[in-house]
C-alpha cells in the first residue's frame, strides 16, 4: 500500500519527539496525539492486507480550504474516507445522533463523530467534483475504532461503523470487493488531491476559489495546513526562542520547573527518610 503522509510534527520513521508532541498539542489540541496513535494502529492493519493497488493519504489539507482529512483510502473498490477515533467506553449511534451511554442513560456528545465523519466524506466528494472528476461510486465515510474497550450500539447510522473486532475483516474485504476503479483512476484521484491542478473545463470552473464547506462549529476552525516533506514548522524571525513561540517556551519552562521540584522532593526524601 502506498502511503502519502502529510502529518505535521512527525519524523520520517513515524515517531513524534517530546518537543514536537508539545508543539502539536498546543497547536491542534489535546486529542491530536491520541488521534495519531490510533491512526498508526489502523494503518498497520490496512498495510497487512492491502497491496500496491491502494493509496492511503494521511492528514491532508484540501486545496483552497482549511479542511484536513484524516485518512483517504483510494483503491479498486473505490474511495473511503476514514476517521479513526481514540475514544473508549459505550456509545450509541442512531441515524445522525451520537452520544455516550453511562449508567444505562444516553447523553448527546458535544462532538458528533457521525456528522464529523460524514462531513469529511462530503468535503472530499465536493473537492473532487470541483476538480472535474466524476466518480462512478460515491465516497464511503467510515468511523473506525481500533480500541477494544469502545462499544457502539448502532441503529441505521449515517456512516459505516467498523469496530476493533471487525477491523481486520474490513481491511481484508477491500481486496475482495468488485473493482470500480482502474489503476489509472486511482492514480488520477490521488494526484488530484495531493498535487492539484486546475481542470481543463470552462473558465467559470477554472476559478476554484475557496471551498465553502458547511462544517458545524464542533469541527475546529483551526485545522492543520499542508506540510512539506521535512514536516518541521518554519522558524520565525525575532519572536521565537530556539524555534518555539513564547507560549510554547513558557510551557516547557513550566514542565522543567515541575521536574526540578520532583527531583528536590526525591532528594529530600532520601536525606530525611532513608
Amino acid at each position: 500500500m502506498r502511503i502519502i503522509d502529510n502529518t505535521p510534527f512527525i519524523n520520517e520513521d513515524g515517531s513524534v519527539s517530546f518537543i514536537d508532541r508539545i508543539q502539536g498539542t498546543l497547536q491542534y489540541g489535546f486529542s491530536w496525539y491520541p488521534n495519531l496513535q490510533v491512526q498508526q494502529k489502523a494503518i498497520a492493519i490496512l498495510k497487512k492486507h492491502l497491496d500496491k493497488r491502494f493509496t492511503l493519504i494521511r492528514n491532508h489539507t484540501l486545496e483552497n480550504s482549511e479542511i484536513t482529512i484524516p485518512l483517504i483510502l483510494i483503491g479498486p473498490p473505490g474511495i473511503q474516507v476514514i476517521f479513526v477515533t481514540h475514544l473508549q467506553g459505550s456509545y450509541r449511534a442512531r441515524n445522525d445522533s451520537w452520544g455516550v451511554i453511562s449508567d444505562g442513560k444516553f447523553k448527546e456528545s458535544g462532538i458528533n463523530l457521525l456528522k464529523r465523519t460524514a462531513q469529511f466524506g462530503k468535503a472530499v466528494d465536493v473537492y473532487l467534483k470541483r476538480k472535474g472528476l466524476e466518480l462512478t461510486e460515491g465516497i464511503e465515510p467510515i468511523l473506525l475504532s481500533v480500541n477494544p474497550t469502545m462499544h457502539i450500539a448502532s441503529e441505521r447510522p449515517i456512516v459505516r461503523i467498523v469496530m476493533s473486532d471487525a477491523a481486520e475483516r474490513f481491511a481484508a474485504s477491500l481486496t475482495q470487493n468488485p473493482p470500480v476503479m482502474s489503476a489509472e483512476d486511482v492514480h488520477e484521484v490521488a494526484e488530484a488531491i495531493v498535487n492539484p491542478h486546475r481542470p481543463k473545463a470552462s473558465p467559470t470552473t477554472n476559478d476554484m476559489g475557496k471551498i465553502g464547506f458547511a462544517f458545524d462549529d464542533e469541527i475546529p476552525a483551526k485545522t492543520p495546513t499542508p506540510r512539506v516533506a521535512a514536516r518541521r514548522p518554519a522558524k520565525k524571525a525575532s519572536t521565537d526562542y530556539f524555534g518555539m513561540t513564547g507560549k510554547q517556551f513558557a510551557v516547557l519552562g513550566i514542565l522543567g520547573a515541575i521536574v526540578v521540584c520532583l527531583l528536590i522532593a526525591f532528594i529530600i526524601g532520601i536525606l530525611f527518610f532513608a
